[in-house]
């Protein structure tokens, strides 16, 4: 049967790209209670990961964000030095997005 709505796949390539990468720090999206919106900074020194379908942002030895690829939004910064995801983080159990900006190396 021919469907014009087709389940998107997640983009493959760009899960290879942040994968195993080094984090200079992590930074979590909050909304305050009169409506304007904070970024605040909950950890630094860490990694980025796939890790059996789950995308884990440590920071440390302590477990940042973790979860499920298949029920989260992630987007590549811009600049190329990080990246955003958003979605139910099994750390806190809330809706989270965070941003994690890479350590910078030389290609």
């Amino acid at each position: 049967m021919f469907s014009f709505f087709k389940k998107e796949k997640k983009n493959t390539a760009l899960l290879q790209n942040f994968d195993g990468r080094q984090v200079k720090y992590v930074t979590k999206r909050v909304q305050l209670p009169d409506g304007s919106v904070n970024y605040d900074i909950v950890g630094k020194s860490g990694r980025i990961a796939v890790i059996n379908q789950n995308i884990r942002v440590i920071c440390g030895e302590i477990d940042v964000f973790n979860c499920p690829v298949d029920q989260c939004k992630y987007y590549l910064l811009m600049s190329g030095d990080g990246v955003t995801v958003e979605g139910q983080n099994t750390v806190t159990g809330e809706f989270d997005t965070i941003t994690a900006y890479y350590s910078y190396y030389r290609k």
